[in-house]
């Protein structure tokens, strides 16, 4: 049994030209927790593909562009691309 745990979803927007380093958001303040909550918690980005493409400071909360994204790549021809 494991009291106390929860799954969040977010979703952020992020423009196919955005450069590593990148910043997107910062998780922890639209999860309404502090910095050393979401490392308490272990929090991570888990990817659905092989790729990272995003990376997740656990000491700040900060989430950034690891790997420049290629809409093409990801999606394909289909519309609209999420």
């Amino acid at each position: 049994c494991v009291s106390g745990m929860r799954a969040e979803t977010a979703r952020y927007s992020v423009p196919e030209e955005a450069e590593r380093g990148s910043f997107v958001a910062n998780i922890a303040k639209d999860l309404g927790l502090t910095a050393e909550e979401l490392l308490a918690r272990q929090a991570r980005v888990v990817p659905e593909g092989e790729k990272q493409y995003l990376q997740l400071n656990q000491h700040t909360g900060d989430l950034v562009v690891r790997e420049q994204m290629d809409r093409e790549e990801l999606c394909g021809q289909s519309e609209p691309c999420l």
